[in-house]
């Protein structure tokens, strides 16, 4: 019995397996989760999620997806002692809010890095040598409460700055122009932690989100596998805030003080263990 084979010109092969890997490449990590969604206010949605399907782990993730045309972001913050996001939240009469920026740990009070505020230096620090890999990117706020982000620029420039604008240098940048960026090949980013970040998705439209961790409930992610969720979720831009135990969304109304996700700080999957961080973006 004869048999007959199709034989592919190798052009052909080389196209067929380059959309093969481009498949895998931008498999949608986020499209099979089973989100609940609840709508706080106009352009203010809640989503959360908890799954053992992602990553080969189990996770806990909340977002808020904030449409700037009808709210605003803000960053509040103290200089002389550290807050929990929470209080932070209650006292700017916000509707939800992440924690921010990395804090000065030593000290116990402060950003760690450059801030500036509604056109205002905060705290003019140049960041450390060993840092610059970890705090290289900004988070913007226009006076308006529009949100951007970008590879941090020199002290000076954002100094020179003439309009009320926001800016909070942290990181790493993980997402621009829809393309994820290097990042170093250390433990900070390659081991699974609890993750706060922000992401510009189009049309006016940011997430705030927060993934939880050290705990067996909640693994944690890693920032290349943070950086594949984010970019399932259409993010276009992305950048990094201090998480660890800081990690912590907050909701106007919700149970357990508004908390809604499972902050690691006191080593329990419940909803007490804030950290008090330095400042907060809240959405107004």
């Amino acid at each position: 019995m004869k048999t007959t084979r199709l034989l592919l010109p190798l052009s052909l092969l080389l196209i067929f397996s380059l959309a093969v890997a481009t498949s895998s490449l931008t498999a949608q990590p986020s499209a099979k989760l089973p989100w609940q969604r609840e709508k706080i206010a106009p352009g203010l949605v809640w989503q959360s999620v908890r799954t053992d399907q992602l990553y080969g782990s189990k996770q806990s993730i909340n977002l808020l997806k904030v449409n700037t045309r009808k709210r605003q972001l803000s960053l509040a913050y103290v200089t002389d002692t550290l807050v929990r996001t929470s209080d932070l939240a209650q006292a700017g009469k916000a509707l939800a809010a992440i924690n921010a920026g990395f804090f000065k740990i030593k000290e116990g009070a402060g950003s760690a890095a450059y801030l500036r505020v509604a056109g205002q230096t905060i705290d003019d620090l140049p960041v450390e040598q060993d840092r610059k890999s970890l705090l290289n990117g900004a988070m913007l706020l226009s006076d308006e409460g529009k949100a951007g982000i970008e590879y941090a620029r020199s002290r000076e420039a954002y100094n020179s700055f003439e309009s009320d604008q926001t800016v909070l240098v942290t990181g790493p940048v993980l997402i621009l122009d829809g393309n994820k960026q290097p990042l170093a090949d250390d433990a900070f980013n390659s081991n699974r932690h609890p993750r706060t970040c922000a992401c510009l998705l189009r049309r006016n439209k940011v997430l705030l989100l927060t993934v939880d961790g050290r705990n067996a409930e909640a693994q944690g992610m890693s920032l290349p596998e943070l950086s594949d969720l984010l970019r399932s979720l259409g993010c276009k831009a992305a950048i990094n805030l201090d998480g660890g135990g800081s990690t912590t969304m907050w909701i106007s109304g919700k149970p357990d003080n508004g908390v809604v996700n499972y902050p690691s700080d006191n080593k329990l999957f419940d909803h007490f263990g804030e950290r008090p961080v330095a400042n907060a973006v809240l959405v107004e």
